[in-house]
């Protein structure tokens, strides 16, 4: 188990360091884009098919880093009116079915990117060989397969239900309006001034 939490920090930090700096480039380009229109009425011409380029590199990584911390959406009703031993069931068939498919997109979307590859297609302003830009599909489909994968082992050597290797099935507690509703203080709706009356009483 600890060298499969070393093998997902690794590529934690991977899908990080892409997501992180794919959207940071896409806004100096977009705001660059931007500014050269209003002050010198011109354009750069390449801002959309390098946008379009980083889209595709954001959504695809971001489906993996999303599966990773449990993100996307999905129905809770089974879980909710199952047992312990319903949820775990639940979730290994989940994961190892969603795991199966995205290793079964993967490999067509690595075909399609050979197809490219081989016709030797490229952008039309920039004349980027449009392979490498489509390798994200399939790579980002792989790490999502991988952190389906990693949820299926985590639910198989743990007791308790996680959503995946690293979020834990756990409801989220919901405030007591009944209390808010009585004109109860609590420590949530206290003012500014009562917190520091009250911080000044405690000293």
């Amino acid at each position: 188990m600890k060298l499969l939490r070393l093998f997902n920090i690794g590529l934690k930090k991977i899908e990080e360091w892409i997501i992180a700096y794919s959207i940071i480039l896409m806004a100096i380009i977009l705001i660059s884009n931007v500014l050269a229109r209003n002050l010198f009425n011109t354009s750069i011409n390449f801002t959309e098919e390098v946008s379009q380029f980083l889209t595709i590199f954001v959504t695809f990584f971001g489906t993996s880093y999303a599966a990773r911390k449990a993100q996307h959406i999905r129905m809770s009703l089974l879980y909710d009116i199952s047992s312990e031993k319903g949820r775990k069931a639940i979730i290994l068939v989940t994961s190892i079915g969603t795991a199966l498919l995205m290793f079964y997109l993967t490999y067509l979307s690595y075909k399609y990117v050979a197809r490219v590859a081989a016709l030797n297609r490229v952008s039309p302003i920039l004349q980027f060989p449009l392979y490498i830009v489509w390798s994200a599909v399939p790579i980002g489909c792989f790490l999502t397969g991988i952190q389906y994968t990693l949820t299926f082992i985590k639910n198989l050597t743990v007791k308790e239900t996680w959503l995946s290797f690293e979020s834990k099935f756990e409801y989220e507690d919901v405030p007591n309006s009944n209390k808010e509703s009585e004109g109860v203080k609590t420590e949530e709706n206290l003012t500014v001034r009562e917190r520091q009356d009250l911080e000044r009483g405690d000293a």
